[in-house]
C-alpha cells in the first residue's frame, strides 16, 4: 500500500500546501478557485463499503464490508478502499468512515510526508 500512501500524500499536498511567495495552494494557482477539502479522510482509517450488487447476497448476509481507506480515485469522485473480506482494492462512493478509533489509526503529519517526497 506504499504507492497508495504516496498518491494520497501528493493529492493532499496539491490541495493544502501553500506556496509562501504566492500565498495560494497549487490547486488555486491552476484552477483559479479554492479547493474543496470537506471530503478529506484519515489515511488507513477503518471504513465500511456497501456491497451494492457486486455479489448475490443471501437474506441474512451483511450488506457492508469492513475496509481500510487507501486514498482517492483519479477517475471519479470515489474513495479507494481495501476490502478485508474480498482482499481486493476497490473504488466506491458508498463508504462510511470510522475515524474515531485512534489505536488502529496512525496519522502522519504532512511535513513528514514532504521530507519523504523530496
Amino acid at each position: 500500500f506504499c504507492a497508495d500512501a504516496i498518491n494520497t500524500a501528493c493529492h493532499l499536498l496539491n490541495k493544502v500546501l501553500i506556496r509562501p511567495i504566492l500565498k495560494r495552494t497549487p490547486y488555486e494557482i491552476y484552477n483559479g478557485r479554492k479547493p474543496n477539502v470537506s471530503y478529506f479522510r484519515v489515511f488507513g482509517c477503518k471504513c465500511f463499503v456497501l456491497n451494492n450488487g457486486k455479489e448475490q447476497l443471501g437474506k441474512f448476509d451483511a450488506k457492508i464490508d469492513e475496509a481500510i481507506f487507501l486514498g482517492y480515485s483519479k477517475n471519479s469522485k470515489a474513495y479507494r478502499v481495501y476490502n478485508k473480506r474480498t482482499l481486493i482494492v476497490e473504488e466506491s462512493v458508498h463508504v462510511v468512515f470510522d475515524e474515531t478509533n485512534k489505536q488502529e489509526t496512525k496519522q502522519t503529519e504532512i511535513k513528514d510526508l514532504t521530507d519523504f517526497l523530496d
